[in-house]
């Protein structure tokens, strides 16, 4: 399909190897169908392959789809950045990628330098597939990663590793430990099934949370191997953000679909929010019921968001 180019009045030259970097991406990814760059949370360029005709001359403003498009891409922006300043309470870094996946495509959201953030778009998967694993959503999470990496390399600046792609499936185990008992803050009808899917390698926490309420809570952030971590903050400061935020996270949805749905269709069913040390991890369950995880490990995001997806498959059967 051909490849659509919309620009902004301001853009110069300054921007031509990103347009570049963002061209070749589309190009090289067959998931991808939209991409936008925004500096400060204003549209800069996007480029697209949606095969919508370019609107005819003397056309206003705001009534196409790459025009609703921008908009969200503008809504998203900013709610990063607002993201961002809650969850540095948390003490593990920068939000650098948010992933809102619904049932009918996903919308990505990665961040070069804290002001410059790159958006991505899948439309339409060709089948439902698993939450993680599905080939095309993951095909453009990893486009879009890959393009962000890119664009820091640019500014002479390392990858965050976003997503935790580049050490998907080949990260060294960590030291030897002792066996610490998981930690329960909250029990519930869920709490064997949260507690086998802990694990110290990369889903530390777990809760699941049901009518506005966390009905469980476990964590194994105690565990000594995961010490190098908590230089910054305290297990126990840690553990309580996750839980009032756990139990925010449901609004936080509600929002961000309402947002989402009109241009990308269905219901938002996951949510990634990727930081500089790990990621937080939202399941839809059921209408109000969800299930949160997190790793605070950046090297383990793939797999922890794995095992989140097998839970809650788990929990559907279970509750």
């Amino acid at each position: 399909m051909e490849l659509y180019e919309e620009e902004a009045e301001h853009l110069g030259p300054e921007f031509d190897t990103t347009r570049h970097a963002c061209r070749s991406a589309i190009a090289k990814s067959s998931a991808l169908h939209h991409l936008a760059h925004y500096s400060s949370g204003v549209f800069d360029f996007g480029v697209d392959v949606l095969g919508d005709p370019p609107p005819p001359p003397g056309a206003l403003p705001g009534g196409t789809r790459r025009d609703e498009l921008k908009r969200l891409g503008r809504h998203l922006a900013f709610q990063v950045t607002a993201l961002d300043r809650v969850l540095q309470e948390a003490r593990t870094g920068r939000l650098i990628r948010t992933v809102l996946h619904t049932e009918e495509g996903a919308l990505f959201c990665d961040s070069v330098v804290p002001t410059e953030h790159v958006v991505g778009l899948v439309l339409d998967h060709a089948d439902p597939g698993p939450l993680f694993g599905h080939p095309a959503v993951d095909a453009a999470d990893r486009a879009v990663a890959e393009l962000a990496t890119a664009l820091r390399a640019e500014l002479s600046l390392g990858s965050l590793n976003p997503g935790g792609w580049e050490t998907f499936g080949g990260v060294v185990p960590l030291p030897a430990r002792v066996d610490v008992t998981p930690h329960v803050a909250v029990a519930g009808d869920a709490l064997d099934v949260c507690l086998d899917a802990l694990q110290d390698r990369d889903l530390h926490l777990v809760a699941h949370v049901a009518g506005g309420e966390v009905r469980t809570l476990v964590d194994r952030l105690a565990d000594p191997a995961l010490g190098p971590f908590f230089k910054q903050i305290a297990v126990e400061a840690r553990r309580r953000f996750y839980h009032g935020f756990a139990r925010e996270l449901g609004e936080l949805a509600t929002r961000l679909n309402r947002a989402v749905r009109p241009a990308v269709g269905g219901l938002l069913v996951r949510a990634v929010l990727d930081v500089e040390m790990g990621a937080i991890y939202y399941y839809r369950l059921a209408a109000g019921e969800y299930v949160v995880g997190v790793t605070i490990d950046q090297s383990r995001v793939g797999e922890a968001d794995g095992r989140m997806s097998a839970l809650a498959e788990r929990l559907r059967g279970a509750l």
